[in-house]
């Protein structure tokens, strides 16, 4: 499955659908590479108290990133947390107590969807003491990227929410995009890493 759009053509539709920030702030775009810098505001406080949840407005700003996903059965939000039950796509979390439309490991995410997304979005715990926050160990990034990969459909997209690039495989992963995320002041620093899938996980010495 390709997806059709190039990146020059999702930041261009990231541009349009934010005119306001863009006139400042644009999203960048080569054939290759999706970069720039995302302000979001300057009001502290989230519609939710749970702790780690989105910054307000990430989440459309995301989708306007991907206007050729249509159906939210092709989007998997994983360690989706507080997310509502109207969230587009799929919710996956490890804690029940967050009512997720699917519940597990994300270390073993393969083994608990039934289908390929065409979009996984994830934002996991970056530390022990966010860990220690949900209740759960720090995940294992570099599994979880791998069960991404199992869990996405070629040509498809991750999305990952961190403080840190964790390590992929480039032969099956193409890094194709980083967008640097500042919430106000006093907040820590993220980035967007943006992957494509190239091709199938393959268990090395085949």
């Amino acid at each position: 499955m390709n997806m059709a759009l190039s990146l020059m053509e999702r930041a261009l539709s990231y541009n349009n659908t934010f005119k306001k920030f863009s006139t400042q702030a644009p999203l960048m775009a080569t054939e290759r590479w999706l970069y720039g810098v995302w302000i979001i505001g300057n009001d502290y406080r989230n519609k939710t108290t749970y702790y780690g949840a989105y910054p307000p407005s990430i989440l459309t700003r995301l989708y306007s990133l991907f206007p050729d996903i249509e159906e939210n059965s092709d989007i998997l939000h994983l360690f989706s947390g507080s997310l509502s039950e109207n969230e587009r796509g799929d919710r996956f979390d490890i804690n029940p107590d967050t009512n997720p439309t699917i519940c597990g490991d994300a270390e073993h995410l393969f083994q608990y969807v039934e289908k390929k997304y065409k979009l996984i979005v994830a934002d996991p715990p970056y530390s022990n003491e966010d860990a220690e926050h949900y209740g759960t160990p720090l995940v294992n990034r570099n599994k979880v990227i791998i069960e991404c990969n199992k869990s996405l459909e070629i040509g498809g997209f991750l999305v990952w929410l961190d403080q840190v690039l964790p390590m992929y495989r480039k032969a099956e992963m193409q890094l194709v995009g980083t967008i640097g995320i500042i919430r106000s002041t006093n907040h820590r620093v993220r980035c967007l890493f943006i992957w494509q899938k190239i091709s199938e996980y393959k268990i090395k010495n085949e």
